[in-house]
């Protein structure tokens, strides 16, 4: 996953993962999330909570997304990290056509659900030049076979009723269920939008706008 969108309303947010914030800037829509931005996550604290946190993680290398596999077996890379499971809320995400010279981009959401809950890991970090802070990536699976022509990968959509098992310790239980088939989602919408989202500065509603077909390997 290398970018995605959370535009759903505050009381949307928290009805869905059951937490609560004081902070109604944490829920500023944004239709242009890329690695190095900060964004909610839900996490166990001393109880689930929502805050702040930046999308990758920097230690030797700035890590964005990890497979599945990798969290499963408790690869050296995620051992050595030491992190916890957090919920990645977001609207939908997107991917870019790879089989086309001129790659372009697709949004993807669930008709049925405002807002998403993606599985990732975090840790808490401090240093003198930011204080202490929560980091997180993103855990992605082969993409399904709707998803499979635009990119070879997607990110692991919990199941409503998986949120608060994943963010208690069980996310191998879930990644060993839910995650290891790539079974079709059946409500999964998607559909080609704007260029304007491969430019980071570029943050507004027509992002996810749908535009039309204007040549026969748009599909």
């Amino acid at each position: 996953m290398k970018r995605y969108a959370l535009h759903a309303e505050k009381e949307t947010v928290e009805k869905m993962f059951g937490v609560e914030s004081t902070s109604q800037s944490l829920f500023d829509p944004s239709y242009n999330i890329f690695p190095g931005s900060a964004v909610p996550i839900i996490y166990k604290n001393d109880k689930i909570e929502i805050s702040s946190a930046i999308w990758g993680i920097n230690d030797k290398q700035k890590i964005v997304n990890f497979a599945f596999e990798d969290v499963l077996e408790n690869s050296p890379v995620v051992k050595d990290l030491e992190l916890l499971p957090c919920v990645i809320p977001a609207s939908g995400f997107y991917l870019w056509k790879q089989s086309v010279e001129d790659q372009y981009p697709f949004y993807i959401r669930m008709l049925s659900r405002r807002v998403l809950g993606i599985a990732g890991l975090y840790r808490r970090v401090t240093s003198k030049k930011r204080g202490t802070v929560l980091e997180f990536a993103s855990i992605i699976k082969t993409a399904n076979v709707l998803l499979q022509p635009l990119e070879p990968f997607m990110p692991c959509i919990l199941d409503p009723e998986n949120f608060n098992q994943w963010i208690l310790n069980g996310e191998k239980n879930i990644l060993q269920s839910q995650f290891k088939t790539t079974e079709l989602i059946p409500d999964l919408a998607v559909y080609r939008v704007p260029e304007l989202v491969n430019d980071p500065a570029q943050n507004s509603k027509e992002l996810i706008q749908a535009i039309p077909k204007l040549r026969e390997e748009d599909d």
